[in-house]
């Protein structure tokens, strides 16, 4: 994909050469907290940002930046140094914190691009090599800031049919992988698998093309690593009207994994026509609707700036009208504030995700954390024919989870209830006395009202989810989700919020499984 990109690059840099990207860096200290009032973000989103602004038009302002301009509520950032304009550090700054996004991916780049698989000393967080970068470092780098921007989802192999097997070997692709879910790596770019993954809900994808056979060059084993497949038209002036049966192909060639669309709105040697822009923008838009796929990222943002192409180009592709008709009215937005059950105090730094159900299971819409104010929001589809369900979670260590199920209604921005979350009153361990198996007993007092302690046992180190379901199978708390040593724990459970009944509680850890039942009587 790059390759082809900077040979644009360099065509249109020399019609346009008296035109370059503004140098003056405020629109990165811009304060746009109200951003999202306006298109209200949802799931479209740029395959590289640009710092560049557009022509205007249609009551779009003339020169805005590019960003503000369109609102898209997802990025995908390349794991390179700069690009298109931005650093590396503050492409992600800006999409996490300033523009507030909903996602973003990162993608990396293999041999065939310029990348390398493994490039030991690619270990700058905020700094990746501007040639050949590695990709098990990429995969690691996205890794460590997933867990200061929760928006990070994951990353996208770019072109990955140019890399494997030739270049990519399996085995790498599942260090690739490890890397991801936050195994451990060493100073030469080894990746422990028995290591404890420290971020295990990171998802990798990989670039496939429309294109000849590769919708159909399905490894078994490729499909056992991977999470999804980032789908683009090569060909996309030519088959673009087959966009919506070559997803169909994908479902049913990579069974159970999400699918994120593409297009092109390349200019220069390999200039996309307004035609088949507009189509693939209706046709994916619709396939989202229909929950087909989970996201659009468009390549690239730069195609749209006055710095690279003509105001003849921007008026033909006409795309804010065609947005303004399709997309922007379909969007909502909702706002909320999570606080403690007992104080009424804002919580700072919760983790609030809101997912839709769709044909690929749960689908992750946005993921952020409160404000101080333990204030948060997120724009999304609201549904052309029928409303769309989400379900709000939120997370922190000191609390049990807790979810609420919202409607969008399009166009408005709507105010949801207060999230009280209730605090866990504690946990209690004995890690000197290692016992020999898993073991979760049955809670005690039981029946209770209203908490009660449930202890387990845990034979060695592994990642601990706790649960808490109601006689619907619905979960209504996660008591425990992080990494603890081998030991006797003891935790109590507040169910001070909610009503009497059977409830199930869950303990998974290192293969481990059990359930047990136990009864709230208030």
């Amino acid at each position: 994909m790059f390759r082809n990109f900077f040979i644009s690059i360099i065509f249109c840099t020399i019609i346009l050469f008296n035109n370059s990207f503004s140098q003056e860096p405020n629109h990165l200290q811009k304060n746009t907290n109200n951003l999202s009032s306006f298109r209200m973000q949802g799931f479209i989103g740029f395959f590289h940002n640009s710092p560049g602004t557009i022509y205007g038009g249609w009551g779009w302002p003339y020169g805005e930046l590019i960003q503000t301009a369109f609102n898209f509520g997802e990025n995908a950032i390349l794991n390179s140094a700069g690009y298109t304009g931005y650093t590396f550090q503050d492409n992600l700054t800006s999409s996490c914190t300033i523009w507030d996004l909903n996602k973003v991916y990162g993608i990396l780049i293999g041999p065939s691009e310029k990348g390398a698989v493994n490039q030991p000393a690619d270990t700058a967080l905020f700094q990746p090599f501007s040639s050949f970068p590695g990709m098990i470092q990429g995969a690691h780098r996205f890794s460590e800031l997933s867990k200061i921007y929760p928006q990070i989802q994951g990353v996208i192999i770019d072109d990955f049919y140019s890399n494997y097997p030739k270049y990519l070997t399996l085995a790498q692709l599942q260090e690739i992988k490890d890397a991801l879910l936050g195994k451990s790596i060493d100073a030469n770019g080894n990746v422990d698998d028995s290591s404890v993954a420290t971020t295990p809900n990171l998802k990798l994808y990989i670039v496939v093309y429309a294109t000849g056979s590769q919708l159909y060059m399905v490894d078994p084993n490729v499909l056992k690593i991977i999470d999804g497949v980032n789908l683009w038209c090569y060909s996309q002036n030519i088959d673009y009207t087959n966009y919506a049966n070559n997803v169909n192909i994908v479902e049913k060639n990579y069974p159970g994994k999400e699918i994120i669309g593409g297009l092109y709105i390349s200019a220069g040697l390999n200039q996309m026509t307004p035609q088949s822009i507009q189509s693939l923008y209706q046709t994916e838009i619709n396939l989202y609707d229909q929950g087909n796929i989970s996201d659009v990222l468009t390549f690239a943002a730069i195609w749209l700036t006055q710095q690279y192409i003509t105001q003849s180009r921007w008026d033909s592709l006409a795309i804010p009208p065609l947005l303004d008709t399709v997309y922007y009215p379909y969007l909502g937005e909702a706002s909320g504030k999570i606080i403690d059950g007992q104080t009424n105090i804002p919580i700072q730094n919760a983790l609030v995700t809101v997912q839709r159900y769709t044909n690929s299971g749960p689908i992750t819409i946005a993921e952020k954390y409160t404000a101080s104010t333990g204030a948060y929001d997120f724009g999304a589809w609201a549904g052309k024919d029928s409303l769309i369900n989400y379900r709000v979670k939120v997370e922190d260590s000191s609390y049990a989870t807790q979810y609420m199920n919202v409607q969008l209604q399009a166009g408005q921005n709507i105010d949801l209830p207060d999230i009280k979350l209730d605090a866990i009153t504690g946990i209690n361990s004995d890690i000197g006395n290692i016992p020999s198996s898993y073991k979760l007993k049955q809670n005690y007092p039981n029946p209770f009202n209203p908490s009660t302690t449930i202890s387990y046992s845990m034979p060695k180190e592994a990642n601990v989810v706790l649960k808490v379901f109601n006689y619907l199978g619905q979960e209504v708390s996660t008591l425990v989700n992080k990494i603890q040593a081998a030991g006797n724990y003891n935790i109590t459970f507040n169910a001070d919020s909610m009503p009497s009944g059977v409830y199930f509680y869950s303990l998974r850890s290192g293969g481990f499984t059990q359930v047990k039942k136990m009864l709230l009587l208030k």
